[in-house]
């Protein structure tokens, strides 16, 4: 079990400290064949880990060898992405970063990614409407869910408590909740939409956050690998996670189950072109190939998450890349410009009341 006494851990930095740490980085670059020695390397900025080894394969290498190009990568983690763009303003190293949830309002608030140009990149207007806006689009929808242990709890009866069971004493000592810097932020405004909060005051949220953490005896999640570890070694045995890493975690034989609560979030990522690159249609052309049928339906397959295509229709043998109709009355439809407007005062909250 983690030390949930040492809580720096958990702590999200500040912007400061975000642009204090912008020289750390992992960075990976490699050449594909054909690539032309001469042109700079074409730099994706993502999480690293699993999703960041999919990302490269699935995406980005088809794309370095249809375009003759070297690739680069930053995988940092989600919080710290922003301030390096931020830092490098007016001259990127990045060509496109893949962006989802709160850090993509405040992209957009901070100017620091262009809008897609729907000739440069078509596919645009096929991602159903509500899954996009003039800076971004989803490739994916990830549900955001309450996952358990089927031999702790029903799934009647966590649909039925909702987030509340991170509160059970039957489980003090092995739960978990999202860091701020990566999904807590919005986890925490969903679970506050579906308590009828609003987005500047996140009083329900914090609430229950700081009871799972405090009295409960939680852990603050950092990552996706972090959690699947947590909840393979049975250290956790209920969380806030992705409806497709628990069913890989099904396959693999650990006792999982996930339910659609209220105020369960149907996560959207994709990918944005930086503002001011030096080859804006080549980031045009990237933001488009991500969204094609290929990489979509590779992605829904690997991960049982949800294409975003009106007109792409999901196979039948993918039966864990569709969300039952019902389950989105109960869903949280955040919009993340508001959400950034109070992210600081979330982030302080954050620090003082949960990690403190």
């Amino acid at each position: 079990m983690l030390d949930t006494h040492n809580r720096g851990a958990g702590l999200a930095p500040s912007r400061r400290r975000f642009l204090a740490g912008a020289g750390a980085t992992v960075a990976l670059s490699f050449s594909v064949k054909g690539a032309a020695a001469a042109s700079p390397a074409f730099t994706v900025m993502t999480v690293g880990g699993t999703w960041g080894d999919a990302i490269r394969k699935i995406i980005c290498e088809p794309f370095a060898a249809k375009h003759g190009l070297t690739l680069a990568f930053d995988n940092r983690p989600n919080a710290q992405q922003l301030a390096v763009l931020q830092a490098s303003r007016g001259k990127p190293t990045i060509d496109t970063v893949e962006l989802g949830g709160p850090r993509l309002g405040q992209a957009v608030s901070l100017g620091l990614i262009d809008k897609i140009d729907p000739r440069l990149a078509p596919n645009l207007n096929r991602v159903f409407a509500s899954l996009r806006n003039e800076y971004w689009a989803a490739r994916s929808i990830a549900p955001w869910v309450m996952a358990f242990d089927k031999r702790v709890f029903s799934r009647e009866e966590v649909e039925k408590r909702g987030w509340s069971v991170l509160l059970d004493p039957k489980v003090k000592g092995r739960v978990a909740i999202p860091n701020f810097g990566w999904m807590g932020e919005m986890w925490l405004n969903s679970v506050n939409q579906g308590a009828g909060g609003s987005y500047d005051k996140l009083d329900p949220a914090f609430e229950l956050a700081s009871k799972a953490i405090k009295q409960n005896g939680g852990v603050v999640m950092i990552s996706n690998d972090q959690g699947l570890k947590l909840f393979t070694t049975g250290e956790i045995v209920a969380a806030p996670f992705w409806s497709g890493r628990t069913l890989e975690l099904q396959r693999k034989g650990v006792p999982l189950e996930f339910a659609y609560v209220k105020g369960w979030s149907p996560y959207g990522f994709g990918f944005s072109v930086v503002s001011g690159v030096s080859r804006p249609e080549l980031s045009q052309q990237f933001v488009d190939f991500s969204l094609s049928d290929e990489p979509q339906l590779t992605f829904a397959r690997q991960f049982a998450y949800v294409p975003t295509l009106q007109d792409l229709k999901v196979p039948d043998d993918m039966p864990d890349s569709k969300v039952p109709p019902a389950a989105f009355d109960l869903a949280a439809n955040l919009d993340y410009t508001q959400v950034a407007r109070f992210s600081d005062a979330s982030l302080e909250r954050w620090n003082k009341e949960v990690v403190g």
